[in-house]
C-alpha cells in the first residue's frame, strides 16, 4: 500500500477487529432469544460475558454445548478467515474457497445456512452458482440475501483503509460475497456497511452526529454500483443473469430498499435525544423475523446505532447486544467494529482483554495493515471432504495435550471438553479444543453414532446435567496482583477471563487474589502453593523466566524422572513454586 499505517489506523483496525468480537460475544447468548425467555436470562445488560449454553443437535442429536465466557461465534471465525486468506494477496479468493471455507465447516459456531450450503459446494470443488449443482440448490444460493456476507467485510476494510477511492475494495467486496451469496440483498448490504467502515478508518477529524448516514447518502455512486467481475469471475455475472432476467433492476431496487432505511436513521437521529431505539429498529424492519437477516437491515441498524452512540460507543454495542428478537450477534458484532473503527481502543476496556482470542484477533489486524507478500499458488493445497472426514475422527482419538496439525496446515494442542451421550444411549457427542501456535482456538464437536447406553449408566449424568457442571481451579493469594497477572500473561500466555473486587480469574482456571484474601483463617501462616502447568514450548518459557531477576529457578530444565519428557521449577514473583512440563506428545 501507498501509505504507512499511523498510530491512529493501527488503534482504529485493532479496535474495530476487537469491537466485532465483543460485539458478537455478548450478542450471541441472545441470538433469536424470544421475549418470553428473555426475562429468564442470567444477565443483566451490562458489558459482562457470560458462560451459557447453547442448544444443538436438532431433533435427532439433541445436546447441549458449553459456550466459554467471551466466546464468539461465526461471525468473528469468517472475519479471521478472511483475514487469513487476504494475507495470501493475489491468491485470497482461492485460499478462501478452497482452504478457509472448506475447513471452517469442521469447527463453525452458529453458522447461516446460507453460507454452510456454500461451503459444502466448495468443499466438492463447485461454485455454489456452477451448473454442476441442482436447479434447487442454484435457486437458494440466489435466494440468499442474509448478513453472512455484511458481518465479515471487515478484513476488506482495514485492508485497504489508504485506498483513494472504494472502487477496489467494492470489488474486493463483491467477489467475497458472491462466494456465498447471491441475492443483491446480501451484496448490497455488504457494500453499504463496507463503505461505512472505510470511511470510519479514513477519518481523522471528528465524526459530527449523524455524519455516518449523511456521508453514505450523500456519496451513494461511490457504493451503490454493482462492481464489475466480468474479469476476475465472468462465470458467475453469466450465471446471474441466467437465473435473473434482470439482476441490474433487482439491484437497484435494493438500492432504493437501502436508501429508504437510511432515511429512516437520517430522520430519526435528527430527533436528537428524542429519538427511541427501539422504534427506529422496529421501522428498519430488526425485529420482523421474515426479513430481520437480511444483509440490508443488518447494515443499517448498525450505522444507526454506531451513528447514535458513537460519543458512547459500550451503550451501543449493549444496545444491540440485548435488543432481544433481533439478530444481535450479528448487529452487535457490526456495530462494535464500526464504533472501533470510530473510537480506536480504549472504550472496549477489560472486554478487549477477556474476549476469546484478544492477542491474536490484534495481531490479524496488525498484519491486514502491513505489507503482504503473495504466497504461490502451488502452496494452497485444496481441502476436499475425505480430508475434513479422516482429520476430524483421527482428532477424537488424539489424547489430551497431543500435538495435531490442521487441515490448514496450522498446528496446535488438544484439549478435551465434557462429551456427552444421548438420554437414548445411542450417541455420543465428542467435544475437543484446539490451541493453535498462533494463538486461535478453535472447538470441534463429532457426533458418532453407536451403542453407548452401558458407558452411559457407568459414567451417571454428570456430563448430561448442566446443573452438575463446574468450573474449578486454584486460588492463589499475592502480593501484587499487577505483577502475578502479567507473569501468567506473558510468560505463560494465560487470558484474564473477568476482573472483579481485586480478583483475577483467568481462562484456564487459575484465580488470583489478593494477599490478605485468607489471612483471618490461615493465620498468617505464609502458605505457599505448588501450580502445574503443561506447555507447548518449553524451552523457550524456560529462557523468558532465567531473563526475570525476581523468579528463581529451583529445578534446571531436564528430563523428567527416567522419561524423556523435559520439566523444570521456578518460582513466581510471591514464591510459589510452578512446575512446568513440556506437553505429553
Amino acid at each position: 500500500m501507498a501509505n504507512k499505517p499511523t498510530g491512529l489506523i493501527k488503534e482504529k483496525a485493532i479496535g474495530a477487529m476487537l469491537g466485532a468480537a465483543c460485539g458478537d460475544a455478548l450478542g450471541w447468548p441472545n441470538e433469536r432469544v424470544g421475549k418470553s425467555r428473555s426475562k429468564k436470562l442470567p444477565h443483566s445488560r451490562t458489558p459482562e460475558f457470560i458462560q451459557w449454553f447453547r442448544r444443538a443437535g436438532g431433533r435427532f442429536y439433541p445436546h447441549e454445548e458449553l459456550i466459554e465466557a467471551g466466546q464468539y461465534s461465526d461471525d468473528t471465525q469468517l472475519i479471521l478467515c478472511l483475514s487469513r486468506s487476504l494475507q495470501r494477496g493475489l491468491n485470497w479468493r482461492k485460499y478462501w474457497t478452497e482452504v478457509e471455507l472448506p475447513f471452517w465447516t469442521l469447527y463453525e459456531c452458529g453458522g447461516g445456512g446460507a453460507t454452510k450450503r456454500a461451503a459444502d459446494s466448495w468443499i466438492d470443488g463447485k461454485a455454489p452458482w456452477s451448473e454442476g449443482r441442482t436447479p434447487k440448490d442454484i435457486k437458494k444460493y440466489f435466494d440468499a440475501g442474509g448478513n453472512g456476507v455484511a458481518m465479515r467485510v471487515l478484513p476488506h476494510a482495514i485492508y485497504f483503509w489508504s485506498a483513494a477511492n472504494f472502487q477496489d475494495v467494492a470489488q474486493h467486496i463483491m467477489l467475497d460475497g458472491t462466494s456465498t451469496h447471491g441475492h443483491p440483498r446480501a451484496l448490497v448490504g455488504a457494500l453499504t456497511y463496507g463503505y461505512a467502515l472505510w470511511r470510519a478508518l479514513q477519518r481523522d477529524e471528528r465524526l459530527e452526529y449523524g455524519g455516518i448516514v449523511n456521508d453514505l447518502l450523500n456519496n451513494l455512486q461511490n457504493w451503490s454500483v454493482i462492481p464489475d467481475l466480468s474479469d476476475k469471475c465472468p462465470e458467475w455475472q453469466q450465471a446471474a443473469n441466467k437465473h435473473f432476467p434482470n439482476y441490474q433492476k433487482i439491484w437497484e431496487e435494493t438500492i432504493q430498499e437501502i436508501k429508504s432505511y437510511l432515511f429512516v436513521c437520517k430522520n430519526e437521529l435528527d430527533k436528537g435525544a428524542l429519538t427511541i431505539d427501539d422504534d427506529v429498529l422496529h421501522a428498519l424492519r430488526c425485529f420482523d423475523r421474515k426479513v430481520s437477516g437480511a444483509g440490508t437491515v443488518a447494515a443499517a441498524a448498525a450505522i444507526y446505532l454506531a451513528s447514535r452512540y458513537a460519543p458512547n460507543p459500550i451503550q451501543g454495542v449493549i444496545k444491540a447486544a440485548f435488543s432481544i428478537g433481533t439478530d444481535t450477534d450479528t448487529i452487535a458484532s457490526m456495530t462494535g467494529a464500526l464504533l472501533g473503527a470510530i473510537n480506536g481502543i480504549d472504550w472496549l476496556s477489560s472486554l478487549g482483554t477477556t474476549v476469546q482470542d484478544s492477542a491474536y484477533i490484534t495481531k490479524i489486524a496488525e498484519q491486514l495493515l502491513s505489507d503482504v507478500h503473495d504466497i504461490p499458488e502451488n502452496q494452497i493445497s485444496q481441502i476436499r471432504r475425505t480430508t475434513l472426514r479422516e482429520w476430524s475422527e483421527r482428532l477424537i482419538r488424539l489424547e489430551h495435550g497431543s500435538r495435531v496439525t490442521l487441515p490448514d496446515g496450522r498446528k496446535g494442542v488438544v484439549y478435551f471438553g465434557s462429551d456427552q451421550i444421548g438420554k437414548s444411549g445411542r450417541y455420543k457427542v465428542f467435544h475437543r479444543k484446539v490451541v493453535c501456535d498462533d494463538g486461535q482456538s478453535l472447538f470441534f464437536k463429532k457426533i458418532s453414532r453407536g451403542e453407548y447406553g452401558q458407558e452411559r449408566l457407568s459414567n451417571g449424568d454428570v456430563a448430561q446435567t448442566k446443573s452438575r457442571i463446574m468450573n474449578f481451579g486454584t486460588k492463589l493469594p499475592v502480593e501484587s496482583i499487577e505483577k502475578s497477572t502479567l507473569f501468567y500473561q506473558n510468560i505463560f500466555g494465560l487470558s484474564v477471563k473477568k476482573k472483579s473486587q481485586g480478583i483475577i480469574s483467568f481462562h484456564q482456571g487459575l484465580v488470583l487474589a489478593p494477599k490478605n484474601y485468607c489471612a483471618e483463617y490461615l493465620n498468617n501462616l505464609g502458605v505457599r502453593s505448588l501450580l502445574y502447568i503443561e506447555v507447548v514450548d518449553i524451552e523457550k518459557i524456560y529462557a523468558q523466566v532465567k531473563k526475570q531477576s525476581n523468579l528463581d529457578i529451583l529445578t534446571p530444565i531436564g528430563p523428567w524422572g527416567n522419561t524423556s519428557r523435559l520439566f523444570f521449577r521456578c518460582t513466581d514473583p510471591d514464591g510459589n513454586i510452578v512446575e512446568v512440563f513440556a506437553c505429553e506428545r
